[in-house]
């Protein structure tokens, strides 16, 4: 099964790196494919996911002022027979996604996760 993760990002330099990587980390057995849809960002969000050959860039020609186009946008572009989103600021335990495929492999159509709160 291909899953695309839609990654709506702003201004996202000091966080993306890590919401990329947790999902390359993921346990299940799956395709991915990750799409960074970039609201125009000034810094260095699409230097560093252009660093990952799994990540397929996508660019608002102007500031939508949201991450909901962003999301529609990888909506678009998915390809995946799953579609998973994840914020810019965010990052999935290993095992998200394949809890998540069993769920749907028991016929669930709709899943959502709760969710670990963390202050750094």
């Amino acid at each position: 099964m291909k899953v695309s993760v839609v990654i709506p990002t702003y201004n996202g330099e000091r966080t993306i790196r890590r919401a990329i990587e947790s999902v390359i980390a993921q346990t299940a057995v799956a395709e991915f494919e990750i799409l960074i849809c970039d609201d125009c960002s000034r810094d260095g969000t699409l230097a560093i996911s252009s660093e990952y050959p799994q990540c397929r860039l996508f660019c608002n020609r102007e500031h939508s002022g949201g991450p909901n186009a962003g999301r529609n946008m990888g909506i678009k572009h998915a390809t995946g027979e799953v579609i998973a989103f994840l914020d810019q600021d965010d990052e999935w335990l290993s095992d998200k996604v394949q809890n998540q495929l069993k769920q749907l492999n028991e016929g669930y159509e709709f899943i959502y996760s709760p969710c670990v709160k963390v202050m750094e």
